[in-house]
């Protein structure tokens, strides 16, 4: 049993409906029926109390899926990456527009790709050095060996590629690497763009953030978030390793509209993506991009500080100012184009208007509302206008529940009814 679990509250007592609620439950059973997943785990919580918690379907065959089950928590891990970071701003020991390069020198003479013709490929310096919060904001000019071929611009068929050949790690693999040698290895590649004028999705960005922390706390970045992080939220069960006597509990990945587990790799441009790098042997990849796991309860907690403008249960682990910071747009008339067409702030997606974008599915709730998911289908919503959290953790990889999870994000917002 989970150390940290919660008994829902009566919902009308937060002026949630138990009827709508059950809106909930129906398209649960919908959605098992349709194979759209194998299980799922979805939590409510209004004025920070838990109005609704339930888990379905299964965890692995022939065993239930459980409120404290474990999820691979993927790129929700950006979000506890960035409050990271934000915590050393605050403690003055990094200023966010400061050069990556005070830090870590090797990030000191960047170059940029410039792709002619589709082949000729030639490097220019960079016009400025990357700051802090261009790495925190995804628009450094790094990208991803995934992202290869995916889009239009010619240099996604270049610099991808050279990272592969590099060796780069970014693509939830666990070889015997560190994060001080991989972020070594993305300072000698060049970049997709010059710094601050383009936003791109990197797991890189977020790992050079890690190597940040870990160079000026003087601990790695497992510590460190254990330390400042975890033990004073209560998150007992959030690990990038799981313990070998926890893995009972982990979820299995599941494709998406089949009841098949997914045990190998898949290619995505030209990363290998897949679950297996939850048991390896190899821990010493902290990767803060997308390689923690943990539970719902937990991620609640984390969520709910965030509500909360940074504390919870009287434990302060970051200032309102900071909160505010990372969950309003930094990155200007950019929006985040190849996963939601919304605004970003420091690690979370945003939705600035009361419906999502056109042509976007990630309605949030409305205006101000601000989320972020993983590739194994997990994804959390904070709503301050409703002061609620919504947590929808379930088992496909590929994001393949990610329009389901939004529905539920939909009908979860809808019950709320009342102060």
């Amino acid at each position: 049993m989970s150390s940290q679990s919660y008994t829902p509250v009566d919902p009308e007592e937060v002026g949630v409906s138990s009827a709508y609620l059950a809106n909930i439950d129906a398209l649960q059973e919908r959605y098992l029926a349709e194979d759209a997943y194998q299980g799922s785990v979805v939590l409510v919580a209004r004025h920070g109390k838990v109005a609704y918690f339930k888990a379905f379907g299964k965890a692995d065959d022939d065993v239930p899926m459980a409120t404290d089950s474990i999820f691979r928590l993927a790129s929700m891990s950006k979000v506890v990456s960035a409050v990271a970071v934000l915590q050393l701003f605050e403690q003055g020991r990094i200023a966010l527009h400061e050069p990556i390069a005070t830090y870590l020198k090797e990030f000191a003479d960047m170059k940029v790709a410039v792709v002619k013709d589709w082949a000729v490929t030639q490097l220019q310096s960079a016009n400025r050095e990357i700051t802090i919060h261009d790495l925190l904001t995804m628009t450094a000019g790094m990208t991803n060996t995934w992202w290869h071929g995916l889009f239009e611009p010619p240099v996604y068929h270049v610099v991808p590629k050279l990272y592969a050949e590099a060796g780069l790690i970014d693509d939830l693999r666990t070889p015997p690497t560190t994060l001080e040698a991989n972020v070594k290895l993305i300072a000698s590649l060049p970049l997709i763009a010059q710094p601050g004028e383009m936003f791109d999705y990197s797991n890189n960005s977020v790992d050079v953030l890690c190597r940040l922390v870990e160079v000026v706390s003087g601990v790695d970045f497992d510590t460190y978030l254990r330390q400042h992080i975890f033990q004073p939220l209560g998150m007992n069960e959030t690990w990038f390793f799981p313990p070998q006597d926890q893995w009972h509990r982990i979820a299995a990945v599941y494709w998406a509209g089949r009841d098949e587990k997914q045990t190998d790799t898949s290619p995505l441009g030209l990363g290998h993506l897949g679950p297996q790098y939850t048991f390896s042997e190899h821990q010493t990849l902290f990767s803060g991009a997308g390689g923690l796991h943990g539970t719902t309860a937990d991620y609640f907690r984390f969520a709910q500080m965030l509500l909360n403008q940074g504390e919870l249960d009287g434990v302060r682990v970051l200032s309102p100012a900071s909160v505010r910071l990372m969950t309003t747009n930094q990155i200007g008339d950019l929006r985040n184009w190849q996963l939601t067409q919304n605004k970003w702030g420091y690690m979370v997606d945003i939705q600035e208007g009361e419906n999502a974008p056109a042509g976007s599915i990630h309605y949030l709730g409305g205006a101000g509302a601000y989320s972020w998911q993983g590739f194994f289908s997990t994804k959390f919503v904070n709503n301050p206008r409703l002061d609620t959290v919504i947590l929808t953790m379930s088992t496909p990889g590929f994001d393949g529940a990610l329009p389901h999870n939004l529905r539920l994000v939909a009908a979860a917002t809808a019950a709320v009814v009342g102060d």
